[in-house]
């Protein structure tokens, strides 16, 4: 009976994020209420939504992780620590793709990219929740390679940005901007190249990373 119970409960949440989603994209986080999400999720009570998730903050950082799959990574760092650079970094770039390439994805993506420039809650939420433990996870990778000899001593800090930013750039070229020759660039090929630029600058001299 637990387990019956234990699975309407996760159909249910799964519900209201997707109802949730479907509504933070196009009214956006903030104009949006229980009362949109509730009538989106098949007109349940609005009430209800409380009996799942705290509040909308909640619900919104639920469905994030829910879709955020490199929160994997973050959550279970072991996996990663033990890769060299390259596959490690490799790693860390298809999850972040394969990520978002699934159009609902790409919603929340948009929709964290213009309430967070109107609304310094909402970047703060979004940096403590994740920004911040991704880059602390793989700050602490890299610093592993360093400590392995496997990459040369660097300000590890400047060098996530350096390798997620060439990531995060394809991503607003192809999905926010629709530049054409992003949107012919095969997520492999993105990872492969921002791979090789970043080690070839941080690979200790006449080794291979």
């Amino acid at each position: 009976m637990a387990a019956a119970d234990d699975s309407d409960t996760r159909d249910r949440r799964r519900q209201i994020m997707d109802a949730a989603l479907q509504v933070f994209s196009t009214k956006g986080f903030q104009k949006a209420t229980n009362r949109d999400i509730a009538e989106a999720a098949g007109g349940i009570s609005p009430g209800l939504i409380y009996h799942y998730f705290k509040d909308k903050q909640d619900l919104f950082l639920s469905m994030l992780r829910e879709r955020a799959s490199i929160m994997a990574l973050v959550d279970h760092p072991q996996q990663l620590m033990d890769l060299p650079p390259r596959q490690g970094l490799t790693l860390i770039g298809r999850s972040y793709l394969t990520m978002m390439s699934i159009p609902e994805n790409v919603a929340v993506f948009r929709i964290i990219l213009a309430e967070a420039l109107h609304f310094p809650e909402m970047a703060a939420m979004i940096r403590q929740h994740f920004v911040d433990r991704v880059f602390g996870v793989l700050r602490a990778y890299l610093q592993q390679q360093i400590d392995d000899g496997r990459l040369r001593p660097h300000d590890t800090s400047i060098s996530v940005r350096t390798f997620l930013g060439s990531i995060v750039v394809h991503v607003i070229a192809r999905e926010v901007l629709r530049q054409p020759e992003a949107l012919q660039l095969a997520d492999d090929q993105v990872v492969a190249m921002a791979v090789d630029v970043f080690l070839h600058g941080l690979s200790l001299e006449g080794e291979e990373a």
